[in-house]
C-alpha cells in the first residue's frame, strides 16, 4: 500500500496523461493530467480491472499499451501507426477517431514495474495528445505538396490553352460552314451542285450537329478546369477590401440557394442553415470574390456530401465565426456523412476527388487552399470521421495580408 501511495504523489506530479496497472489488470494509480484529458475521476476507476481504463478511449474494453508493456500482443500492435519495443519499454502512435469529435492522434509510452528483486508487478503507460502537432506537420507538407504542384498545373494550362482554343475555334467553325444564313456556303455549295438544306438534313440525321456540340461542352468543362488550375498557381491579390464577414457569408447563402445546381441535384433550400457569428468583428481583408468562390464550393460540396445520406435526419449546415491568436475563424460544418482519415489527408490534393467519375474535377478545395493560403496568408483544414459529419475551419489574419 506504501509503494501504491508513493507512485500516485510521483505521477500526480508528471505533466503527461499517466496511469498504472498491476499484473491483474486493476488500475493502481491515475494522474490529474490522465483526469483532465479523459474526464474520468481517478477515485471511480482506481481499482477497477477488466480494462476499464481503455474505455474512455476507444468506448470498449480492449488490451492497450499498457497491457502490451507486460504480455507481448502482436495482434494488438498491429492496431497503431507505429510501434516500437526496446527491452522493457514500448512506444506507439495512434489515430482515435471517436475520443473527441474529429479524433485525436496520441503518443503513449509504456513501461514495466519491476519489484527490488526484478519481478514484474504491473506496468505504467504515459500518454500525450499530439494532435496539433500532427495538424502542423500536414499544413507543412502540405503546403510544400501545394508549392510544387502550383507551378506544374501553371505549366500545363499553359501548354493544354493552345491546342484545346484550336479545338473550340474548329468546332464552332464546322458549325458556321454548313449554316444556311451565310452566302459564301450557299456559293460553295452552288458551284458544286450540292443542296446545303439537303446536307444539313443529313447531317442532323445522323447527329453530326449533336457530336460537335458534345466537342464543344467538353472543350468548355476542359477550358474551366484550366481555369481553375491557373487559379491555383496564381496569388490573387487583387481587389482586396476590408469587409463584414457576417455580409459576406450572408451574400454566399444567397448565392447558394440561387444557383441551379444547388436548387435542383442537392436540395439547397431544404437544408437548414445555422448562422453562429461572433458579434463585433473587426473588418477582414479579402478578395471578395476569390472568398466567394472558396466559401461556395464548401458550401456545395457540403450540400452534395448529404444527399441521399441517413433518410429521415434533417440534413444541417452551420456557419460559425469568432477570433483566436490575432485571426479570425471561419467555420462551415454539416451533419453529412464525413469522411474517414485516408480521405481527410488527401482533401486538398489537385485533382483527388471523392465523388463519383464525372461529378466533380478534383480541383475545388485545391483552389480554396491555394486562395485562403496564398492569397490570403491564412490556413484551411478539414476535420471529420466517418459518419459523423464534417467542419472546414478557414483562419483569416485581422491585419491583413502582409506583401
Amino acid at each position: 500500500m506504501e509503494y501504491r501511495d508513493r507512485l500516485t504523489d510521483i505521477i500526480n506530479f508528471l505533466p503527461d496523461a499517466t496511469w498504472a496497472i498491476d499484473t491483474e489488470g486493476t488500475v493502481i494509480a491515475w494522474n490529474r493530467a490522465v483526469e483532465e484529458l479523459t474526464g474520468v475521476k481517478a477515485e471511480s476507476i482506481i481499482g477497477k480491472g477488466n480494462f476499464e481504463y481503455a474505455v474512455p478511449f476507444y468506448g470498449c474494453r480492449l488490451p492497450i499499451l499498457v497491457d502490451v508493456a507486460i504480455t507481448p500482443n502482436l495482434e494488438q500492435e498491429r492496431h497503431y501507426k507505429s510501434f516500437r519495443r526496446d527491452g522493457d519499454t514500448v512506444e506507439a502512435e495512434i489515430f482515435v477517431p471517436h475520443f473527441r469529435p474529429g479524433g485525436v492522434y496520441l503518443w503513449a509510452k509504456a513501461r514495466r514495474l519491476l519489484d527490488a528483486a526484478g519481478n514484474v508487478i504491473g506496468a505504467i503507460e504515459t500518454v500525450r495528445d499530439i494532435t496539433e502537432h500532427k495538424r502542423m506537420q500536414e499544413r507543412m507538407v502540405q503546403t510544400e505538396k501545394m508549392v510544387m504542384v502550383g507551378g506544374l498545373a501553371a505549366g500545363m494550362a499553359h501548354e493544354i490553352n493552345n491546342p484545346l482554343g484550336a479545338i473550340m475555334q474548329h468546332a464552332q467553325n464546322i458549325e458556321r460552314r454548313v449554316s444556311a444564313d451565310i452566302p459564301a456556303n450557299l456559293k460553295a455549295a452552288a458551284e458544286v451542285g450540292v443542296d446545303l438544306a439537303l446536307v444539313r438534313t443529313y447531317l442532323q440525321k445522323r447527329g453530326i450537329f449533336d457530336f460537335i456540340g458534345h466537342i464543344r461542352s467538353a472543350g468548355m468543362r476542359a477550358s474551366e478546369i484550366i481555369s481553375n488550375m491557373l487559379h491555383f498557381s496564381r496569388r490573387g491579390d487583387f481587389g482586396a477590401e476590408y469587409v463584414d464577414l457576417s455580409v459576406l457569408l450572408d451574400r454566399v447563402l444567397e448565392l447558394a440557394g440561387s444557383d441551379y445546381d444547388m436548387k435542383k441535384k442537392y436540395a439547397f433550400s431544404g437544408i437548414e442553415l445555422q448562422r453562429m457569428y461572433a458579434n463585433g468583428l473587426p473588418p477582414v481583408l479579402v478578395t471578395v470574390a476569390d472568398m466567394e468562390q472558396v466559401l461556395l464550393n464548401i458550401l456545395k460540396n457540403a450540400a452534395q456530401a448529404m444527399v441521399g445520406a441517413a433518410p429521415g435526419r434533417q440534413q444541417r449546415i452551420t456557419l460559425r465565426t469568432s477570433t483566436a491568436g490575432g485571426m479570425v475563424l471561419i467555420e462551415i460544418e454539416d451533419n453529412g456523412p464525413g469522411m474517414d482519415e485516408a480521405v481527410r489527408l488527401r482533401i486538398f490534393e489537385p485533382f483527388y476527388s471523392s465523388k463519383a467519375v464525372g461529378a466533380g474535377t478534383g480541383l475545388g478545395l485545391s483552389v480554396a487552399y491555394a486562395i485562403v493560403t496564398k492569397g490570403h496568408h491564412g490556413s484551411i483544414e478539414v476535420t471529420s470521421q466517418q459518419g459523423a459529419g464534417c467542419c472546414v475551419a478557414i483562419r483569416l489574419p485581422l491585419q491583413g495580408r502582409d506583401s
